[in-house]
């Protein structure tokens, strides 16, 4: 009997762990409240009709989770933008989420509606590092200008990780 149970018990371990998912994909609803301040700002005038102006913004700053437990908490979130003030070109950029272990997730983002201060638009999740790896996910965007080099943004939107 304890020869059986010394093969037995070992071989249902292994069975089990055979049959366990080495990692369990995570998935959820995400809302971060963000404030961001102006490091760099360049613009160009286009010239082909009055007002039509190029800008190119940096931004850096922190987001707070308000949804999602700890998914992307106190991450230093930093915006690159590009706007076409007058013009045709989709209006929008890249948001860079980094963690303290320095994983990172990145995102783009396009504006859909401009009523200064408040801006609205869509954001998509393009890739991720270390624990974000494999991370998709999508959502909206609310940004409202609080002075000329401070503004704090609203994000929601649901994500997977495998």
């Amino acid at each position: 009997m304890n020869r059986m149970l010394s093969i037995g018990l070992p071989l249902i371990g292994l069975i089990a762990l055979a049959t366990t998912p080495v990692g369990a994909e995570q998935s959820g609803k995400w809302r971060g409240r963000a404030v961001l301040v102006v490091t760099l700002e360049k613009s160009a005038e286009v010239g082909d009709k009055k007002d039509h102006s190029l800008w190119f913004t940096q931004y850096d700053g922190l987001v707070f989770t308000e949804v999602g437990g700890d998914f992307l908490a106190n991450a230093r979130y930093q915006v690159t933008d590009l706007t076409d003030a007058g013009g045709d070109l989709a209006s929008g950029g890249y948001k860079t989420f980094t963690m303290s272990d320095d994983s990172k997730v990145f995102a783009r983002y396009q504006l859909k509606e401009r009523n200064p201060p408040v801006f609205k638009g869509e954001w998509k999740f393009l890739s991720g590092t270390g624990r974000y790896q494999g991370i998709t996910g999508s959502g909206t965007y609310e940004v409202h200008s609080v002075g000329d080099t401070v503004l704090w943004d609203i994000l929601e939107g649901e994500y997977k990780l495998p």
